[in-house]
């Protein structure tokens, strides 16, 4: 008859380390305990099991077979832990807790005023906000519980994941006061092809779009710079360098004096913000009312 093999969460964090490293010192070191401690954790376990985990050579550490079923099982039963300490974490301590937000750029600002009037009902609640560029990276984020929720211009399709639209963003073009363009009182993409162009990396969602409207049109833009964050976009323009084409939400906050600009025109340049959370995590009180204040103040965006 089988025994029942009794295993805990600290045995099968040592285990869990020492399979993705191989290597004892290294677990070690990372674990922050003594390598005869943790040899003396690997060998209980495997003691406890019935079985060897690892095969050990002079030159190298491998898994068994029992090892690399136990380590499949073992990181799923760890992440599993983790999300549910988080939370029970979240909802014993709903006012006091870190709400953490990923953000894309155009939205720092709107995002700031709800925080403002949020902090009115929640003193205690902290908040971290982190940039998030692209959908992979918001998926695993807030599967892996590492984010309460995001707003994104991706368009995420994922059957774990509650996706709520919160507004339609248009795009502007911006130029320095002396610029030609300030004369204009309406812009096309058409009338941006004879400037350089300064725009985000191709790889970002937002220059995607942006090209692609180019590219529909039969409009070749003449790109000189590209970098990756807005704020580098309006210093490059700021300094004469050329023009770029920014979310109208980014440049409601802080533009400077020596800068003007105009919605694009284009009816196909325009991109849906929205509101993304984990469909099924069991969220406190206090997020839930965060998610019911941003819809609200976006509704007058």
């Amino acid at each position: 008859m089988k025994g029942m093999v009794h295993l805990d969460l600290k045995q099968l964090t040592y285990f869990v380390t020492v399979a993705k490293t191989l290597s004892f010192s290294k677990a070690a070191l990372g674990l922050h305990i003594s390598q005869p401690s943790l040899s003396n954790s690997i060998a209980n376990l495997e003691k406890e099991i019935g079985s060897s985990l690892f095969e050990r050579t002079t030159r190298q550490l491998k898994l068994t077979d029992t090892g690399e079923l136990l380590l499949e099982r073992a990181t799923s039963l760890l992440e599993q832990f983790s999300i549910m300490n988080e939370e029970i974490q979240d909802i014993v301590h709903g006012e006091e807790i870190e709400i953490v937000f990923g953000m894309i750029e155009s939205a720092h600002g709107w995002f700031t005023k709800v925080m403002y009037d949020y902090a009115k009902k929640y003193p205690a609640v902290q908040f971290s906000v982190i940039d998030t560029l692209y959908n992979t990276r918001v998926v695993t984020a807030l599967e892996k519980y590492h984010i309460h929720a995001a707003i994104s211009n991706h368009r995420i399709q994922s059957p774990s994941i509650t996706g709520i639209q919160l507004y339609t963003e248009r795009f502007v073009v911006i130029f320095q006061k002396e610029h030609p363009l300030a004369k204009k009182e309406h812009i096309t993409l058409k009338d941006l092809c004879d400037d350089s162009l300064i725009t985000g990396m191709p790889k970002f969602e937002t220059c995607k779009q942006i090209l692609s409207a180019f590219d529909k049109l039969q409009l070749t833009p003449k790109i000189d710079y590209q970098i990756e964050r807005f704020e580098m976009a309006k210093l490059l323009v700021n300094e004469g360098l050329g023009i770029s084409i920014l979310p109208e939400n980014y440049i409601k906050n802080a533009f400077p004096d020596t800068l003007d600009y105009r919605v694009i025109e284009d009816n196909i340049l325009a991109r849906p913000v929205f509101l993304y959370y984990l469909k099924n995590r069991r969220f406190p009180g206090s997020v839930l009312t965060l998610f019911e204040e941003i819809q609200t103040f976006t509704k007058m965006l």
